[in-house]
């Protein structure tokens, strides 16, 4: 059985109920094909005689391309299928259309493994210890409404709580993009930001932020309902890993 942390928020949307909350999992970190490998191996199953990254690997892209090709694939983990979104027009109709005129995607729901895991979980809940601060809720590219997924020097939409970013440490306060290998941070200042409200921050995804994967925090002094700067600066840093293409 499985005990995983989660951070419980005050829902500030909910005007009539003071005492509800929403909870966010407290992520661990990334996994990778070889982070897996290595749980694999420290539970004594055998991979002397297997490559196990390259295998893991070439399981992971046979899958896509069957998906790819039309097929459903259904894995202990992961189901997943191929799908459209969008029209076409009656001269389009025996004849070859590029994917993104119906912005082909890929289904997945849970396999049965991942049923069971989910089924066995305990959830234990702490509450976020800093409830004046900012809390980021989704990231997106605003144009394609896609979470977690941003596209090299286009717009970012970050939604949240308490997010607007004001104070008097100016070369501080900021959102920030922290590369997953921790090798690049860039910082994206507050007069970049547009709208930059307690509810959304807007802004050009700066050229260093190059395609990979990038965590996200946002950083102010501001203070909910009030002109005043806090002393300390507070962050907030999103659980997911955001990855830039």
């Amino acid at each position: 059985m499985s005990t995983i942390k989660a951070i419980a928020h005050q829902n500030e949307l909910t005007k009539d109920i003071k005492n509800d909350y929403y909870l966010r999992p407290a992520i661990l970190g990334t996994l990778y094909d070889e982070d897996i490998i290595l749980r694999l191996k420290s539970r004594e199953i055998a991979t002397e005689n297997v490559n196990g990254p390259a295998f893991v690997r070439l399981f992971n892209r046979e899958c896509a391309l069957a998906v790819s090709e039309g097929y459903n694939v259904v894995t202990g983990f992961v189901r997943a299928g191929i799908g459209f979104t969008g029209t076409v027009r009656a001269e389009d109709l025996g004849h070859h259309v590029p994917a993104d005129q119906v912005k082909t995607h890929i289904t997945m729901t849970q396999g049965e493994y991942a049923r069971e895991a989910i089924r066995k979980v305990v959830i234990n809940v702490a509450e976020q210890p800093a409830p004046t601060g900012p809390v980021i809720q989704r990231i997106t590219n605003p144009v394609t409404g896609q979470a977690d997924m941003l596209n090299t020097g286009a717009m970012v939409l970050i939604q949240g709580m308490r997010l607007a970013v004001k104070g008097d440490r100016k070369n501080e306060i900021g959102v920030y993009f922290i590369a997953a290998d921790e090798t690049l941070t860039v910082r994206i200042p507050a007069e970049q930001l547009s709208p930059n409200t307690p509810t959304r921050l807007q802004f050009a995804l700066p050229g260093e932020v190059t395609p990979g994967e990038w965590r996200v925090k946002v950083a102010t002094q501001s203070t909910p309902n009030t002109s005043t700067f806090t002393k300390e600066i507070r962050e907030y840093e999103y659980p997911n890993i955001v990855t830039v293409v």
